[in-house]
C-alpha cells in the first residue's frame, strides 16, 4: 500500500522508520524537512465531513508504533479539550492558521496555560499528557497533519485519550477522536466533570459556540449563553 501514497508521505514514513528511538524533538525536525503541499495530499482531504463531526479525521497510515492522519477544518471546526493517550511522541503540521489553547489538569480541575495561533508551516509537538484544544476561527478551510506513535506499543497508540466537555460537564475516554457532540458509539467509559474555572469556560464557550449553532442545538447554546452573560 505504501507504494499509492504520495512522495511526502513516504519520505515521512522513511524517516520514522529508520529512528531506532523516536521523541518529540525528532518527530518535529522530520515534519519541518519534509516538503508537503496540499495538492499531494488532496486524496485524503475530508472537507465533507458531517456537520455533526465537529472536524474530519482521515487516517492516512497506522502500523501499530505510529499512525499519520489529515484533519481538515471548515470555518468554526473545533475539537474538544482532550489529551492523546499512550501516545508517547507525534506533532502537527500545519497548512493554515489555526487557534490552540494549551492547559493544566490537576486532580481534574483545568485552567488555561497558553492561548496562541499557529501559522502555515509552523510544527506543534504532541504527547499524551499534552492537553488541549485546536481548531479554524478562520473565514476559510484549513488542514493540518498529525502524526501520534509511541515507542513502548505495538497497536493504538492514541487509545484512552481523555476527551473533556464542560457543556457537558463530562470527561469522555476514546479511542483517539475528540469531537465535540462525540457520538456514543466512540465512547470507551465517562465521568462527571465539575470543576472548571470561569475563564476556562467563558474562551471555551466562545470557541465551540459556532459548531452548536450550525447544529441548531439550541439547549447547550442556552446553557452557554447564560453562562456568558451572567458571569
Amino acid at each position: 500500500m505504501r507504494e499509492y501514497l504520495p512522495d511526502c508521505i513516504r519520505n515521512l514514513m522513511f524517516e520514522l522508520d529508520r529512528q531506532a528511538k523516536m521523541n518529540n524533538g525528532i518527530v518535529s525536525q522530520i515534519l519541518s524537512g519534509i516538503k508537503f503541499t496540499e495538492k499531494a495530499l488532496e486524496p485524503f482531504v475530508y472537507g465533507k465531513h458531517p456537520t455533526n463531526e465537529s472536524y474530519g479525521r482521515k487516517l492516512i497510515w497506522d502500523n501499530g508504533d505510529y499512525n499519520i492522519l489529515l484533519m481538515t477544518w471548515r470555518p468554526g471546526d473545533f475539537t474538544a479539550i482532550h489529551n492523546h493517550g499512550y501516545t508517547e511522541w507525534g506533532g502537527v503540521y500545519f497548512f493554515g492558521e489555526a487557534t490552540h489553547r494549551l492547559y493544566r489538569v490537576e486532580n481534574d480541575e483545568m485552567s488555561i496555560i497558553r492561548k496562541n495561533v499557529f501559522l502555515r508551516g509552523e510544527v506543534a509537538s504532541v504527547c499524551g499528557d499534552l492537553t488541549h484544544l485546536m481548531g479554524n476561527s478562520g473565514d476559510h478551510d484549513i488542514i493540518t497533519l498529525h502524526v501520534y506513535g509511541s515507542n513502548t506499543r505495538n497497536e493504538n497508540v492514541s487509545e484512552d485519550a481523555k476527551v473533556y466537555v464542560p457543556e457537558f460537564q463530562k470527561i469522555f475516554t476514546t479511542m483517539g477522536s475528540a469531537y465535540l457532540n462525540m457520538n456514543k458509539t466512540l465512547i470507551l467509559s465517562e465521568k462527571p466533570f465539575e470543576n472548571i474555572e470561569h475563564d476556562v469556560l467563558a474562551d471555551y464557550f466562545s470557541l465551540v459556540k459556532p459548531f452548536y449553532e450550525r447544529n441548531k442545538m439550541a439547549g447547550v447554546l442556552k446553557r452557554m449563553d447564560n453562562y456568558l452573560n451572567h458571569n
